[in-house]
């Protein structure tokens, strides 16, 4: 018996989703180890708020009770602002007005607790503070660049015009550069461009590594950028990583995927265009890349806090306000709204969708529930902290489920069954008729332009001529953005004390070795402790840090060029994969693919006909299900060319970009009640 699932059922079958995060944390508490006095005291706000939320009143005690309990937790917070802007309403409006304003009048607040009523101020209309407030609390907090950023944000949508020096002052700080776009946004959106001081931003914000993409943003503020051609308008949200990136930090395929869907739907002379909007914190890239005549890609300069776990869920607010300002400078109203995460970001994505009119879709997987139980069935022993972040995105996904107009399910009928496990909401026939199941796909038979092809060679010429004798053997390549759970160290271990290291060399390509954020930094030190350890590997083991994806095309067809006794393989060592880019254009290539049996690579991939799933699990059972299918006297040199020509010609059929392009397209236009008849 699986504890999640059977739960998830029980509450399904008597509740809503309003009940769920309660009730379930109850039933953890009662069947795990006892929780401190702390977090009792979150459980029981989360208690008070879930009823506040089902009795649909907010009076006085109950206001009294929600701003008490501001600050404590990240995640009660959360709810706490979500309840009261829900239930916010004309008849209470006064009442909420004069708690907020005692509270700040006593300062009854630390900076955890002022962010949050100042963000309900902005979203309720309630321009509350003085100007002396706003200078007070500009002094005090100025070492809190989240209060500053929210103070920021208050100023410029009170339009409050007393702050043109404090603002010039924030922006010869020594702040994070999102916060000095923030600045320069208020200042043109308060004051004529004419009497803005540019020497000054020239001084204080510009330098060599931000001046492309501010040079790009100011571009963006002093012009008219609009986006008007007939047709519908597609938002899609990418909120980690970048194009340009692939393989560094959290960005792995998803990039790739919508880089090229974005590129083909656009091709649709239905529509007008696409936008791929993602947040970051690096500004060395163009503020807004054009990525074939219609796909836009536009990277928000909004900041956050990168030390923290949850990033978005104290930012959603202010999320989905800058999204919806960059759209209303920009003329920019999309049709379709279209999500891909069950977090806070994409959740802002969702109430602008509703604000704003458009159709939303969400591509749904059950991620976190898959982890929420251990392989015996019984409910995984997870931290509070944990658990709560864990919890709050299935809710989030729970909620989607019943407001979005279109849900996505990666694969095919087999991974929409698995679905219904995790989401017992499909039993809804409403619920069940908005899902539409697609695959992911690449760009197959692409042509790769002589200029690019002699890049590569100028790029990794050095890097082949070192490694010449490497590719005298079979290789094993891996990859992905560098991950515990992409499976790369355990791949390692798996190869290196195995015959597959006997066969084959093993290459692993994937993050950012300049700049490595602390999993990618742990990943490559136990690469290099490996090394330390095992110096008969040196030569024979190679980890290269992320390529362009033409760029691994390009290897991945030099490598495939090269004929063994064995075959080339692309091992994806990951615990699970939604679908796997990676593995598909691996596959295009020629390579003998070897995937995870957890998550949707089984929606593509056949055992022994055109590639192998296996157990990821670990080091152990990676290579010895490895090792049986590659070994296996059975299966001579021209059955494996059978299993790889199967592989290419599984993509080629089912999952070139312009095949996957037009079934989203069709979707989309169907949810606008559109003609599907391709034009």
């Amino acid at each position: 018996m699986n504890e999640f699932i059977e739960f998830r059922n029980r509450v399904y079958d008597k509740e809503s989703n309003y009940n769920y995060p309660l009730q379930f944390l109850d039933e953890y508490i009662n069947n795990s180890k006892a929780i401190n006095s702390d977090e009792q005291r979150v459980v029981e706000q989360i208690r008070t708020i879930k009823q506040l939320e089902l009795d649909k009143q907010l009076g006085e005690h109950e206001v009294d009770e929600l701003l008490s309990f501001l600050g404590e937790h990240p995640t009660t917070d959360r709810f706490i602002a979500d309840a009261i802007l829900h239930l916010f309403h004309d008849d209470n409006k006064q009442l909420i007005e004069r708690k907020i304003k005692d509270l700040l009048v006593n300062q009854q607040y630390d900076s955890q607790k002022l962010y949050h009523v100042l963000d309900i101020c902005i979203e309720c209309g309630l321009d509350m503070l003085s100007d002396d407030d706003i200078l007070v609390m500009l002094e005090k907090y100025e070492l809190d660049v989240e209060i500053v950023s929210i103070l920021l944000d208050f100023i410029d949508r009170f339009n409050r015009q007393e702050f043109k020096d404090a603002i010039y002052k924030i922006l010869a700080m020594d702040y994070p550069d999102g916060i000095k776009i923030q600045g320069i946004n208020a200042l043109m959106n308060l004051y004529p461009t004419e009497t803005i001081d540019q020497s000054f931003m020239e001084e204080h914000v510009r330098n060599k590594k931000n001046q492309v993409f501010i040079d790009s943003y100011m571009d963006f503020l002093k012009k008219d950028f609009t986006f008007e051609k007939p047709g519908i308008s597609i938002l899609q949200s990418m909120f980690y990583g970048d194009f340009e990136d692939s393989g560094k930090g959290n960005n792995g395929g998803l990039a790739v995927l919508l880089k090229g869907l974005g590129e083909e739907i656009s091709k649709d002379s239905r529509i007008a265009h696409v936008f791929t909007i993602t947040i970051t914190q690096e500004l060395n890239k163009p503020f807004i890349s054009s990525h074939g005549d219609k796909h836009v890609f536009i990277r928000l300069p909004i900041y956050l806090d990168q030390s923290r776990s949850d990033k978005f869920i104290k930012r959603e607010l202010f999320i989905k306000r800058q999204i919806a300002s960059y759209l209303k400078r920009s003329a920019i109203k999309p049709d379709v709204f279209h999500i891909r995460f069950l977090d806070n970001a994409s959740k802002a994505v969702a109430h602008l969708s509703e604000e704003l009119n458009g159709k939303l879709v969400f591509t749904l997987t059950p991620d976190p529930h898959r982890n929420m139980f251990e392989g015996t069935g019984q409910l995984k022993e997870l931290g509070f902290d944990e658990l709560i972040e864990k919890l709050n995105k299935i809710k989030i996904g729970d909620e989607l489920i019943h407001t979005s107009n279109g849900i996505v399910g990666i694969g095919n009928g087999d991974v929409k069954t698995e679905l219904a496990v995790y989401f017992p909401q499909f039993k809804d026939e409403d619920v069940n008729g908005k899902i539409k199941m697609i695959g992911e796909g690449i760009q197959t038979g692409q042509t790769i332009d002589e200029e690019a092809i002699a890049a590569y060679s100028n790029r990794h010429i050095e890097w082949n001529e070192t490694n010449k004798g490497f590719f005298e053997k079979p290789v094993i390549l891996n990859v992905g953005r560098l991950a515990v759970l992409k499976g790369q160290m355990e791949l390692l271990k798996a190869w290196a004390n195995s015959k597959l290291s006997e066969t084959h060399n093993l290459l692993i390509i994937g993050g950012d070795l300049e700049r490595p954020s602390k999993e990618e930094e742990m990943v490559m030190e136990f690469f290099e402790d490996f090394l330390q350890r095992h110096p008969e590997f040196k030569d024979r083991f190679i980890h290269k840090g992320a390529m362009s994806n033409v760029d691994i095309r390009l290897l991945e067809r030099d490598i495939i060029k090269r004929d063994f006794d064995y075959p080339h393989i692309y091992l994806c060592s990951s615990v699970k994969e939604e679908f796997g880019i990676a593995i598909l254009e691996a596959m295009s290539i020629g390579f003998l693919t070897l995937g995870p049996i957890k998550g949707g690579v089984k929606s593509y991939m056949k055992n022994g006909e055109n590639g192998f799933l296996i157990d990821t699990s670990n080091g152990e059972t990676i290579a010895k299900e490895t090792e049986s299918h590659l070994y296996d006297p059975k299966i001579d040199k021209d059955a494996v060319k059978q299993i790889q020509a199967a592989g290419q010609k599984t993509v080629d059929e089912n999952f070139s970009i312009q095949k996957i392009s037009h079934e989203f397209v069709s979707f989309y236009l169907s949810l606008e009640g559109e003609n599907e008849n391709e034009v």
